[in-house]
């Protein structure tokens, strides 16, 4: 007996990893296409937590024919931008789609129209984007309003909205699959969508009016339920519409601090999450792990990273596939990267090639600058460290702009627009997310700054110098 159950176990495990090793593989054609060189890039963001990893694929065909394997062990999401016409090639339709390890995937477009609506999908895995694809068809043709969603008052784009979720209900409802794994995905996701812009904008424009039309078309009708469910929340709604919900909901209590709201005010933010979510442990779980992760990453070990973490294990269910997560990074916080600890000794090559390390920089205050070309946040940083860095010409600080772009044409090309052009310029060399300077500082969002004192020890990371300005140059001021 003990030896039939230990085989049957052998063997389950031996299938998880025959599944889990899967080639995931899409085939893109385009037909009559008119470039003779199509450049295509593909990121894939393997990961439901805020620590996601980025895997890049690129390819460059002649003949409009596209291969693209490579291995997965979750269901991720992948955008494809390419050199023609416009750059993301989803849209119309999503701006990214979901696949599974083992998907196959045959997309074919025509006449360079670009967009999912546009395309003909084809192969394993294919049903739930097909499905996403007729269901933006009929949002697309069935609009009460034929003036563009920029230009309709805030009470028509609740109906515009509201309009679209009866579309995408409707649709579903009537699917027989509706209840499988991958359609609870793809409906979440174009709830997701569809409600994104609406709830974002109605915080930045609340009042009365606002606070009526939230609470008819939205809370009455419990547009946000395809959201509230344990297998889609790992993917959709938590980074912009359930926090966004719980402010609209709250906007009395927070006033004028609804800005970042949940990032400068993880405590009261932990407990509206509480309040608004509760009864849903899963979705409460999520979101008070992920807002602590986003903690960390832009505290490092301080004092209200500290204070997150204390409120986060007496909150958190400690059986919660994400508790044990919070707690090793915690842990990493605490022995890696705590103010006084050195940095990561690293060895960049500059623009002409030469090798920089952070030894070489003793004796300086170094603010180490993470960006890529096409940041637009980077950009702005880039444009307002321009202004600042001059104030601190006669001290011994030095800027060091590090890039993680994927080749050096596209690094030198950014040079100036997207870092401060005066700093030194230094180069991951291609390996991006997965070098061990972006691994071992944490770095999961662009810009990103990090400052060093004259040893190279970190001291942390300064208050952002677009959002308070007169922050950075007194933290700053303060390590020399």
């Amino acid at each position: 007996m003990k030896k039939k159950l230990f085989f049957t176990m052998l063997y389950i495990v031996m299938a998880q990893l025959s599944i889990a090793q899967k080639k995931t593989i899409i085939n893109i054609k385009f037909e009559n296409f008119k470039d003779s060189v199509i450049r295509l890039s593909i990121p894939v963001v393997d990961g439901k937590f805020e620590r996601k990893s980025v895997h890049e694929y690129i390819s460059e065909k002649n003949d409009g024919n596209f291969h693209f394997d490579f291995p997965l062990k979750n269901s991720a999401t992948i955008s494809i931008y390419s050199n023609i016409i416009g750059s993301l090639i989803f849209i119309p339709g999503t701006f990214t789609i979901l696949i599974n390890p083992g998907d196959s995937l045959n997309f074919i477009l025509r006449d360079n129209k670009l967009g999912l609506t546009n395309m003909e999908i084809s192969g394993r895995g294919s049903e739930k984007l097909n499905m996403i694809k007729a269901v933006a068809n009929k949002v697309n043709s069935s609009h009460l309003f034929t003036k563009s969603y920029r230009k309709q008052s805030i009470t028509e784009r609740f109906l515009e909205v509201d309009r679209s979720l009866d579309i995408i209900d409707s649709m579903f409802n009537m699917n027989p699959q509706k209840l499988t794994r991958d359609f609870r995905l793809a409906k979440a996701q174009l709830v997701n969508q569809t409600l994104d812009a609406l709830i974002s904008q109605s915080v930045d424009q609340y009042d009365d009016s606002v606070a009526t039309l939230f609470k008819k078309f939205i809370v009455n009708k419990n547009r946000i339920n395809p959201l509230l469910d344990s297998l889609t929340i790992e993917h959709f709604g938590g980074m912009h519409v359930l926090p966004y919900y719980i402010y609209l909901s709250n906007m009395d209590e927070l006033g004028d601090r609804y800005d970042l709201f949940r990032y400068r005010y993880p405590l009261e933010y932990s407990s509206l999450v509480q309040k608004e979510f509760g009864r849903f442990s899963f979705v409460r779980d999520y979101l008070l792990s992920d807002n602590t992760m986003s903690i960390f990453r832009n505290n490092w070990y301080s004092k209200i990273s500290k204070d997150t973490y204390k409120l986060y294990v007496s909150k958190v269910n400690r059986n919660s596939r994400y508790f044990q997560i919070v707690v090793n990074e915690f842990k990493r916080l605490k022995d890696v990267l705590k103010p006084g600890s050195p940095f990561y000794n690293f060895n960049l090559p500059d623009t002409n090639g030469v090798n920089h390390r952070l030894d070489d920089l003793r004796g300086k205050i170094v603010i180490l600058d993470f960006w890529f070309t096409g940041c637009g946040a980077c950009k702005t940083l880039a444009t307002q460290l321009s202004k600042i860095e001059p104030q601190f010409k006669s001290h011994q600080i030095q800027f060091v702009s590090i890039s993680v772009d994927k080749t050096l044409p596209v690094w030198k090309r950014g040079i100036g627009i997207y870092s401060v052009g005066s700093a030194l310029q230094l180069y991951t060399e291609g390996k991006r997310y997965d070098h061990p300077i972006i691994k071992f500082g944490n770095i999961n969002a662009f810009p990103t700054l990090i400052v060093l004192d004259r040893e190279g020890r970190i001291v942390g990371i300064p208050p952002h110098p677009v959002t308070d300005p007169k922050g950075f140059k007194e933290y700053i001021m303060k390590c020399l």
